[in-house]
């Protein structure tokens, strides 16, 4: 029997753990970010494809070192229009604010990085997981040990 047919059902409480924690503004793991999570079987291993902004939720974040812009003033945009949140009334006005706020968090990061709050998501339940394959596996390995010897 392969192992990953025997870790897959860790592997996929593993992924359950995580979609349960919470972020920093309190609310869960977004079902978006969720469903990039996946599990990889090969003949004689297993593992999870883990979604590349996993860090941004547990660290925030931080300052960008590039000055590429990455289109995040657009995202702010339509953040901010979804949530009401612009002061002025032309359009012009909001994109302003929009590139105002745009530029603060690439100068200095968002709330959760400049907090320095760690938000355990992923780091904790991925340990867990390793104890449990451990345990399962040692059992088993040691049993095969007393058969050789």
């Amino acid at each position: 029997m392969p192992i990953s047919l025997n870790i897959r059902p860790e592997l996929e409480e593993l992924i359950q753990n995580i979609s349960r924690r919470m972020m920093y503004s309190g609310r869960p793991m977004p079902k978006s970010v969720m469903e990039q999570f996946e599990i990889v079987e090969t003949d004689n291993s297993a593992g999870i494809l883990v979604p590349y902004r996993l860090p941004v939720f547990e660290r925030g974040r931080g300052p960008r070192k590039s000055n590429q812009d990455s289109g995040l003033v657009h995202k702010i945009y339509a953040w901010m229009q979804r949530h009401n949140l612009f002061r002025s009334v032309t359009a012009k006005g909001k994109f302003n604010e929009a590139k105002s706020l745009t530029w603060y968090i690439n100068k200095y990061g968002n709330k959760h990085f400049r907090s320095r709050a760690f938000i355990d998501i992923y780091t904790t339940e991925r340990q867990k997981t390793i104890q449990k394959i451990d345990q399962k596996y040692g059992i088993f390995i040691g049993q095969i040990t007393k058969e050789i010897l």
